[in-house]
């Protein structure tokens, strides 16, 4: 009677472990449809949690430096739209300059065309003091260089100070002598601001490519993580399903392990 109460005592207990390790595959199974992955602590895989966290890490840089880079699209196009109305204020001023440039024009009407450049001037000026983006202002020279983050390296905003190229136009008189005019100081401020349109277009378009680059790889890095996280809920549902099964086969078998020790041990008192 010791002799077969241990090895009853032995089959038991293997029973139990067995239906524990299922139990474990059952919760661990559940856990996964409950959470939507399969690594959900460093014992379910280590090496893959570390990994997927790491990649987590890059793609919520990468997405922050998108709203980096589109922060600085917006900088470029409102900076790029101020240079483009002051360059529809210097179509004006040459204008009203040729114009004075004829002999038949009066002083009175030279004097009305004057006029009419300071007031284009003092839009061109209204212009750039607002041409600002949370705060800094973006053509007058003062806030320099501008650093944008992408998420990876950094980029810039160079420096636009259309406030010094303006200048040039504050005495600027076409009320005197025809033969003294001269449309030059429109040109060259022309030039410069044309010349500033050009590098602000090409940091748009270089600030646009990062912002597609970064969506791209953000992208990949996302599906990359979720691969190596995300549950596979077919085999996750399967798994349960199939635990379940093994579980309740498990009891029935130590349900009759029991009852057949009972049956024994029934026989051997009578």
């Amino acid at each position: 009677m010791v002799v077969q109460s241990n090895i009853n005592t032995a089959k038991y207990q293997n029973s139990i472990n067995n239906m524990k390790t299922t139990e474990h595959q059952q919760k661990k199974a559940s856990k996964e449809l409950s959470t939507g992955k399969k690594v959900n602590t460093a014992a379910d895989d280590a090496v893959a949690l570390s990994i997927s966290q790491k990649l987590l890490k890059e793609a919520q840089s990468l997405s922050t430096g998108s709203k980096n880079i589109s922060y600085g699209i917006d900088a470029t196009n409102i900076a790029d739209g101020a240079l483009s109305n002051i360059s529809d204020s210097l179509g004006d001023i040459e204008q009203n300059t040729v114009r004075a440039m004829n002999g038949l024009y009066s002083d009175s009407d030279r004097a009305i065309l004057q006029e009419a450049n300071e007031q284009s001037v003092a839009t061109i000026n209204q212009t750039i003091n607002q041409a600002q983006y949370n705060g800094k202002n973006l053509l007058d020279g003062s806030s320099g260089d501008i650093s944008i983050y992408t998420g990876t390296a950094s980029m810039s905003i160079t420096e636009t100070d259309a406030r010094a190229v303006a200048n040039q136009l504050e005495n600027f008189d076409v009320s005197g002598n025809p033969d003294t005019i001269s449309t030059s100081a429109i040109d060259s401020t022309s030039d410069a601001i044309n010349s500033m349109r050009s590098q602000i277009g090409a940091q748009t378009n270089g600030l646009e490519a990062a912002y597609s680059v970064n969506n791209n790889t953000e992208e990949n890095i996302t599906s990359a993580q979720a691969a190596k996280e995300d549950a596979d809920f077919y085999k996750s549902v399967t798994k349960m399903k199939s635990s379940g099964i093994v579980g309740a086969a498990q009891n029935m078998a130590l349900k009759n392990q029991m009852n057949s020790e009972e049956n024994l041990v029934q026989k051997l008192l009578q």
